[in-house]
């Protein structure tokens, strides 16, 4: 397993918490850093711990410390957003009225120490179907993405022999950027897994969620499982045509033009 903490951090904000997430993961499995993560609250709500810039670490440890400042620049990001996406969980919270703080101690999850599973990059797409009635449609998407310079769409196909089936699909979604919905008229009827996918990806802040309407899916069922207005593709007609403009208009959303 390569060494996580010699790359460089990233600029996007969804990649840099999912990037820190895999860094903690891999310093707890390596005996970098211990377990815990403190983390000191002051009064105007900032989180600091000894040091001026960091804003997150592990008691003393110099590993930690040279992690911040290195890759991090004394800048990881907020606690707040990695309990948010689950990478950490919430011990304890407690009062320090001779220093005026609140010291929260937080352990990771097993959703952070998923992300030392693959090396490869993040996806930034994930697609989400019922193999009976979508498998094709899929298959295309993946195809034409690919073509435009997406190199890595996820699909479950990509799960590899072995691999827990349920983990790595909830860790695929949850370092993705947009969750492409494909929905026929069986699709929410019949597909436990896909139920179990949206409810992932709705918990994640920031996911772009396109739902994908075809095989005369008329939008049935659809507002139980995805609260507020999504504006779905359609694909009125099952043909080379109707798909060519579907696809058009999934680039598009995805900030590629033909």
């Amino acid at each position: 397993m390569e060494n996580p903490l010699e790359q460089p951090a990233p600029t996007d904000p969804l990649e840099r918490v999912q990037t820190f997430a895999r860094d903690l993961a891999w310093g707890v499995l390596h005996a970098e850093w211990p377990h815990d993560i403190i983390v000191h609250v002051r009064r105007d709500g900032s989180r600091t711990y000894q040091t001026r810039e960091i804003r997150i670490t592990f008691s003393t440890h110099k590993r930690f410390s040279q992690c911040l400042s290195e890759k991090w620049h004394g800048n990881p990001p907020d606690p707040d957003l990695l309990n948010s996406m689950r990478f950490l969980r919430l011990k304890s919270r407690t009062p320090d009225e001779i220093r005026g703080i609140i010291i929260e101690k937080y352990c990771l999850t097993k959703v952070a120490y998923d992300l030392l599973r693959k090396s490869v990059a993040s996806p930034s797409v994930f697609i989400s179907y019922r193999r009976e009635s979508s498998s094709a449609l899929g298959l295309l998407i993946v195809a034409r993405l690919k073509a435009v310079g997406i190199p890595n769409p996820f699909i479950d196909i990509d799960i590899e022999g072995g691999d827990d089936w349920k983990k790595r699909i909830e860790t695929m979604i949850r370092v993705s950027r947009n969750f492409v919905l494909l929905l026929a008229p069986e699709t929410l009827k019949k597909s436990e897994w896909v139920h179990y996918e949206i409810k992932i990806a709705l918990e994640m802040p920031d996911m772009a969620i396109i739902p994908i309407w075809h095989n005369g899916y008329s939008g049935e069922g659809m507002d139980t499982v995805i609260p507020g207005n999504r504006n779905a593709i359609h694909i009125a007609k099952e043909s080379p045509d109707h798909y060519e403009m579907a696809i058009a208009k999934l680039l598009n959303k995805l900030g590629y033009t033909l």
